[in-house]
């Protein structure tokens, strides 16, 4: 269970959803870490509030310019859970409505034929010395056979080290937390 120190005018309340939720079952940490960073929010900028208004909750969930819209989508969402439990008890809250902010279009992989990954795998072998990266040339065709037999993200073979893969067991050892 988790036991933040909220603040701010809605502390009191946030810490009761979040133990109610917790208490029914759900683990609802990572929702807990949202609603301390809500606290301190509220605690800033809005410390006299006496209702979770629709402009607290709109500012909360306005999109920040760096982030995409699945997390702007669970911002709102935890905040429209926030507000329900609020208007259970009794309390003024906006609720905001399900589906406010649009979802972003789902991503659909490009599947890449034979012929197409043949091609690809023959322009890789291609990479040829260059004084800067002297071992360049027999990096990349790994780098990118790597990513593509391992399913690996480009930042997850950019960061593995030698004391990852283990070539007499055929495996990386995946650290968690470790790839971003």
């Amino acid at each position: 269970m988790s036991d933040y120190p909220y603040k701010g005018p809605f502390a009191e309340h946030i810490q009761s959803h979040v133990q109610l939720k917790q208490a029914v079952g759900y683990k609802y940490d990572a929702e807990a870490r949202h609603l301390l960073r809500f606290s301190d929010f509220t605690y800033r900028m809005y410390p006299e509030a006496t209702a979770l208004t629709k402009e607290i909750v709109l500012e909360w969930c306005s999109k920040k310019k760096y982030e995409a819209q699945a997390n702007q989508c669970t911002r709102a969402s935890i905040m429209r859970q926030l507000a329900v439990y609020m208007d259970s008890i009794g309390e003024k809250a906006y609720i905001i409505p399900k589906g406010y902010y649009p979802e972003e279009e789902q991503y659909v992989p490009y599947i890449y034929t034979e012929e197409e990954l043949k091609a690809f795998f023959h322009e890789t072998d291609k990479s040829h010395y260059v004084r800067e990266c002297p071992y360049r040339h027999f990096i990349m065709p790994v780098f990118f056979r790597m990513i593509y037999s391992c399913g690996l993200r480009s930042s997850e073979a950019r960061l593995l080290k030698v004391e990852d893969v283990d070539l007499e067991q055929l495996e990386i050892e995946w650290i968690e937390g470790c790839f971003a």
